[in-house]
């Protein structure tokens, strides 16, 4: 899994990643089980209406249950054989940064006026970054702002694969939609198997990069 990852093609990774998820299908499904109950809360304040302070509030198990997620995905593209166990080990501080991201880009949406706009292009900054940071921080033991921060370095190293990957979620977002929230348990480690594959690429190439210039 891991030769040949610094020179690879994105085709090649984002095939990759759907593999490696294949492979480990049922872990995967559990996974995504995992993820999906998570949002549950969330899921349902929006449903109802709820006050405002509530789906932000219902923001935080999400995030926390990506990153653990992150680690699981993490493992899958390594190869090293995912373990459920992976799950409970979360990052309580970029969940945090995460959920308030969303929070605060939800309040503003539904501002109106110079607020949306704000929030629009925080959204799309929250889009790009934390696919890459949640991995990012998984694969190489960062927490906190560390992994944004080496999330962003990441989408300024190569955008048109931050593109990319928002184009794949968007698809993979109508594909749950068309299922009535079947496909979810699928598609949530499967995107973050192929951002998992996709930064472990990355890395290799930076790592290149700073060694030959040593």
């Amino acid at each position: 899994m891991r030769a040949g990852l610094g020179t690879a093609t994105l085709p090649w990774l984002v095939r990759r990643g759907m593999l490696a998820c294949w492979q480990e299908l049922p872990r995967c499904l559990a996974a995504g089980v995992f993820g999906l109950a998570a949002a549950t809360p969330l899921l349902v304040a929006i449903l109802v209406a709820a006050p405002d302070w509530m789906p932000a509030a219902a923001t935080v198990p999400p995030a926390l249950a990506l990153t653990g997620l992150a680690r699981f995905a993490a493992a899958l593209a390594r190869g090293d054989g995912p373990r459920l166990a992976m799950l409970r080990q979360i990052d309580p501080a970029l969940a945090l940064l995460l959920a308030c991201g969303v929070s605060l880009a939800g309040f503003g949406l539904a501002s109106g006026g110079a607020a949306t706009l704000a929030a629009t292009l925080g959204a799309a900054g929250l889009l790009l970054v934390f696919p890459y940071a949640l991995v990012y921080g998984a694969l190489r033991g960062r927490y906190g702002l560390g992994a944004l921060r080496g999330g962003a370095i990441l989408v300024a190293f190569r955008p048109s694969w931050a593109f990319t990957l928002v184009g794949l979620g968007w698809l993979g977002g109508f594909a749950v939609a068309a299922s009535t929230g079947v496909l979810a348990v699928v598609v949530l480690p499967l995107l973050l198997a192929i951002t998992a594959t996709q930064t472990l690429s990355l890395l290799g190439e930076i790592d290149e990069l700073q060694g030959s210039r040593q």
